[in-house]
């Protein structure tokens, strides 16, 4: 921000000089005790707030990064959303179950394709770390340091991939039993036996989430290979070829559905089992393109993939090391999700809810891509070892962040009794979403704000207490949703308030850390404030010690 003017009056700038050679963090440096009631960088601040050019300039900065990250970011919920939409017109006796089946294996894959989500978010700094300490995207040894910690990303990438993809075809029933599918199947009488005797005659919801999960589960090593190729752009700052291949694999996607779900022309209708198989096939385009991608830009080769691990390179055993937070973090979530799916569906209402889940899902990414601006701008600041220029940055994305929010919800809101019939045209369980789709739309809001926060704190390295802070939240959720499970007349609704409770949950930790917690990586110091908004760079060096600090621990510490 730019600074404020000069005080003219020589009386008022003589006691902001002697001001400054009295205090150091709130401590009369005469008497060595703490100023009461001393809170100089909440005075500087309003004084001085960013200039209108500065946060012209950041506003820019923050479209420029989330504005291509929207569709990356959509991808998969978008791939999820046209399945349940293809699927949800299917017509006829199973029409349901199908939908239900849907739902859960689904849940199951997001479970586990979810666990890993930190390739990305490990990998996009390492390669701009790499990248800008020898000599930029355009140096040859940058290209060569990226293409090592990429290579890294890629062979972890490759052996989870396609270990998941084993665990999941050997415990397909497990796996879904877990996420709340039925191992009962639907009884017609048949009339070719005993008048009494009833037969499985159609799929129920197991055997549809069997179809789709043993098909599906192929696709996960090319999930994860997209996952590296996300995150190696992003460290190249360039989040438009993301965007181009995202459009490209779900163009692909979009057009094999009907032709695999419904059979048109030579292609036999396979359901469920042909929406896993076109989002497979869509999935694996883009893994492959990503791979040529990164190879024309030189930081991917096959050598860099296959080689021995070797002591000179610690790539791996960082991206290790530093994920454990993060994955520990992603199993709480996912594992509330879980716990939602399978109340719902001992409820009566997974198709519903996986309705619910598709705009949740939709929205929830949309509104995520300005975390990924908070993401970058606030570790770019921290870089510089500029925590005020991180928080400014981080409130700016804050607004933006709420404000997208309070739009996104007031669509959804006014659209809740349209809005199910894009995924299903059953009216009963279009009926059954549309009250919790308006408790949704009344938490967009408080959702954006979350998932900014979680951007900021993951710029600021901060994983270790987004861990706990999850673990907090995820353990009220589940209590609210073991709880909605057990409630006499409970229903969907009873879900998603369950829900909303791990929200408000998440909101809370959130907020204490980035406003409360002066053990926060954005916390500022009140020196550090004064310094970078007022004119107490005008006073000698030798007056203002900004390198001054009072421990934590001190009762000495300003309020």
């Amino acid at each position: 921000p730019t600074a404020r003017p000069r005080a003219t009056d020589d009386a008022t700038a003589r006691d902001a000089r002697t001001r400054a050679r009295r205090t150091i963090l709130g401590v009369d440096r005469a008497t060595g005790e703490a100023i009461p009631d001393w809170d100089e960088c909440a005075e500087w601040r309003a004084r001085a707030p960013p200039s209108a050019e500065t946060l012209g300039l950041l506003d820019a900065s923050i479209f420029a990064l989330a504005l291509p990250g929207v569709a990356e970011l959509l991808l998969d919920p978008v791939m999820g959303a046209v399945d349940t939409a293809f699927i949800g017109r299917l017509t006829g006796d199973g029409a349901a179950e199908a939908l239900g089946g849907l739902a859960v294996s689904t849940t199951c894959f997001t479970f586990c394709f979810k666990l890993f989500n930190f390739l990305a978010v490990v990998t996009g700094p390492l390669v701009a770390a790499k990248i800008s300490a020898s000599g930029g995207r355009d140096s040859v040894e940058g290209r060569r340091a990226a293409k090592k910690t990429v290579g890294s990303a890629m062979a972890l990438a490759l052996a989870l991939g396609f270990a998941t993809m084993g665990i999941m075809e050997v415990f397909t029933d497990d796996l879904l039993a877990f996420c709340g599918a039925s191992h009962e199947a639907l009884l017609n009488p048949s009339e070719d036996l005993l008048p009494d005797a009833d037969v499985p005659t159609m799929k129920g919801m197991l055997e549809y989430g069997e179809d789709y999960l043993r098909i599906r589960a192929a696709s996960l090593p090319a999930c994860l290979i997209v996952m590296v190729g996300v995150g190696a752009f992003r460290g190249l700052l360039d989040t438009r070829t993301p965007l181009y291949v995202a459009v490209v694999t779900e163009i692909f996607h979009l057009g094999l559905d009907p032709f695999l779900i419904y059979g048109i022309g030579p292609f036999p209708a396979f359901d469920v089992a042909g929406a896993a198989t076109a989002t497979t096939v869509a999935e694996w385009i883009g893994a492959i393109w990503f791979w040529k991608l990164m190879m024309d830009e030189e930081i991917l080769d096959f050598q860099s993939v296959f080689r021995l691990p070797d002591e000179s390179n610690d790539d791996l055993s960082t991206l290790v090391g530093g994920s454990t937070s993060q994955l520990a973090r992603t199993v709480l979530l996912q594992t509330v999700l879980v716990r939602a799916t399978s109340t719902a569906a001992m409820l009566g209402a997974a198709g519903a809810h996986q309705v619910c889940l598709q705009a949740w899902w939709i929205t929830l990414f949309g509104l995520d891509s300005v975390a990924v601006s908070a993401q970058a701008l606030v570790a770019a600041s921290l870089g510089k070892n500029d925590v005020p220029g991180a928080r400014i940055a981080a409130d700016r994305a804050l607004s933006w962040g709420v404000g997208a929010g309070v739009l996104v919800g007031v669509v959804v809101f006014l659209s809740a009794d349209q809005l199910p019939y894009l995924f299903t045209n059953d009216a009963e369980i279009a009926a059954q979403a549309a009250t919790p789709i308006r408790i949704l739309a009344l938490l967009q809001p408080l959702n954006s704000a979350v998932f900014v926060g979680d951007g900021v704190f993951q710029g600021s390295a901060d994983f270790d207490f987004l861990a706990k802070a999850m673990a907090i939240s995820a353990g009220g959720g589940i209590l609210a949703l073991t709880a909605a499970g057990q409630m006499e007349g409970a229903s969907l609704t009873s879900v998603w308030l369950g829900m909303a409770t791990l929200m408000f949950g998440r909101a809370a930790t959130l907020g204490w850390r980035y406003f409360k917690d002066d053990e926060s990586p954005l916390y500022v110091t009140p020196s550090e404030c004064a310094v970078y908004y007022d004119d107490l760079p005008s006073v000698d060096v030798d007056f203002v010690d900004v390198d001054a600090k009072v421990s934590k621990d001190e009762t000495t510490k300003p309020r």
